[in-house]
């Protein structure tokens, strides 16, 4: 009786434990708030794709436009602009991946490719000019 008991509360652990949908969607507002994308970005990633089915494609695409505008416009004060607006395309890009109509990332990535053009012979790398133009983009 006493290993029956302690497999009913085991089971009950368990199942109280598992996230849910609207949890996993808290946490994620709540890293994106407190400017955590790469611990969001972990949790998506490691996310059981069974338990929240459609929504984890959304929370990845609002967790990667997010990560991007931070890099673009806050981004960490010991990097160069340089590297924040490329690391804020490759963001972009993984949105865009995800949902080719985000008119959001497909804004900033103009913007960002408009500074670029202003710069003479600077690119932000070849990888990511090829990536652009397989999303639509002509550069």
């Amino acid at each position: 009786m006493r290993y029956f008991s302690l497999l009913l509360l085991s089971i009950a652990f368990i199942a109280c434990s598992s996230s849910t949908p609207e949890d996993l969607s808290k946490k994620i507002d709540q890293l994106i708030a407190e400017d955590s994308y790469q611990q969001a970005i972990e949790l998506l990633e490691n996310a059981d794709p069974n338990n929240v089915d459609a929504d984890l494609p959304k929370l990845k695409e609002k967790t990667y436009l997010n990560y991007g505008l931070f890099l673009e416009y806050r981004g960490p004060e010991d990097s160069s602009m340089r590297d924040r607006m490329t690391s804020a395309l490759e963001q972009y890009i993984k949105v865009l991946n995800l949902n080719p109509d985000n008119q959001k990332a497909r804004s900033e990535i103009k913007q960002i490719m408009s500074i670029y053009d202003t710069m003479p012979n600077r690119t932000p790398g070849e990888d990511i000019m090829n990536q652009l133009r397989e999303l639509g983009f002509d550069y």
